[in-house]
């Protein structure tokens, strides 16, 4: 109604094409600028940081699994005995709802929570027994290649580094992992250049160490943990480094609405971040690494979305027009293109058809339908911190 209301209002005015195609190609710029332009002139231009090697390495780090109804903790144990140490001192501290199993490693301390309050509070308490000047953060659920610690822990020979970041992959076990895959593959090539540039702006808590002193308590109440740990690094004036060897396999969400379950939350934790830090405490650090957060954050949360849902009612817009010009004509056939594109990669999904590229837009979609769910749940408050956790295909 507010669509035809305004159309009606700029047909009398007679500029209500150009009206609906300057916000069209405005809001088509702006999100080429974001995803496209922006990682090009990275690519183009940036230096390439070279990653340290693993040599003669030293360290006593902690490494911190949080698990709460964890089906396969013992698999996580057993896998993390099993991680190349290289001199590395270790200790490990699990938190969770189980009971300690019996004949526990030495190097293990289990700490038992009765009742769940939350990841945050869990990592606070288990960073009261943290005694050692390094700390490794990863997911009960979360596979780590046996290099991943000595990988991770490599960069802090740079006193300047506060923190390393892992590297995420998702392993392919259905094809709705497809459009998933192509996403994170495209995070790994942008945070390999956002270290090159200054920082990574944030690590995942799949695969995460930071430099113990630098810690302080979470908010109870925070969603992503990782993002305010990543702050707490920067603010101090270090910065974070990229560990592409350091691997984290996680297998994907079982479908798409256990994929959404997890993306909503990440969304409404993202709104939650930006209305606890301006924008302007991130310029404070470092103008570049405050331009890093506009285009890599900042950007993705809140004018992504809105510059989609403007290429939705412009179009409509558009569509209004008795005799549109051959620009608009076209342009709203390629917007038409892009669409069934996205339909056809919905319909492979659910047909269990693995086509990556075919499946991006659909994702791409997707993935910002979700961002504006997410800050709906913001805004009404209903994101809890014990958030519901989303089922995961079996990895093999």
């Amino acid at each position: 109604m507010c669509i035809l209301i305004l159309h009606a209002i700029l047909r009398v005015m007679q500029i209500a094409e150009t009206f609906w195609l300057v916000l069209i190609v405005g809001s088509v710029g702006g999100l080429t600028i974001g995803y496209i332009l922006y990682p090009l002139l990275l690519v183009l231009f940036l230096p390439k940081r070279a990653s340290l090697i693993p040599s003669g390495l030293t360290a006593s780090v902690t490494l911190i699994i949080p698990a709460w109804a964890e089906k396969d903790l013992e698999v996580k144990i057993d896998e993390t005995q099993a991680l190349d140490q290289m001199g590395i001192d270790l200790q490990v501290i699990v938190i969770t709802d189980q009971a300690s199993p019996k004949n526990l490693p030495p190097n293990f301390t289990w700490i038992q929570e009765t009742a769940r309050r939350g990841k945050s509070a869990s990592i606070n308490q288990a960073m009261k027994s943290v005694r050692t000047p390094l700390v490794v953060f990863s997911d009960a659920n979360t596979c780590l290649h046996p290099s991943s610690l000595v990988h991770l822990l490599a960069p802090f020979q740079d006193p300047r580094v506060g923190a390393v970041a892992g590297e995420k992959q998702v392993r392919l076990v259905r094809s709705t992992a497809a459009g998933e895959e192509v996403y994170w593959k495209y995070e790994s090539v942008l945070k390999r250049m956002d270290a090159s540039l200054y920082s990574v702006i944030s690590g995942a808590g799949e695969l995460f160490a930071m430099r113990t002193l630098l810690f302080e308590d979470l908010p109870n109440d925070a969603v992503l943990d990782d993002l305010e740990m990543s702050w707490q690094v920067i603010r101090k004036g270090h910065r974070i480094a990229y560990a592409p060897a350091a691997i984290a396999t996680e297998a994907p969400s079982k479908n798409l609405k256990e994929e959404a379950k997890r993306k909503i939350r990440m969304a409404a934790g993202s709104y939650q971040f930006l209305s606890r830090h301006a924008l302007s405490h991130f310029f404070g650090v470092s103008r570049v690494f405050g331009w890093q957060f506009i285009f890599r954050k900042w950007f993705r949360w809140v004018l992504a979305p809105v510059f989609l849902l403007i290429i939705l009612l412009s179009s409509v817009g558009l569509l209004l027009i008795d005799s549109p010009s051959a620009f608009s004509s076209q342009l709203l056939f390629l917007e038409a293109l892009f669409f069934t594109v996205a339909l056809v990669g919905w319909m492979l999904l659910g047909l269990r058809i693995r086509i990556g590229w075919l499946t991006a837009p659909f994702y791409f979609l997707f993935m910002h339908g979700c961002q504006l769910r997410g800050w709906i749940r913001h805004v009404m408050g209903n994101q809890p911190v014990t958030w519901e956790k989303s089922e995961r295909s079996r990895m093999s």
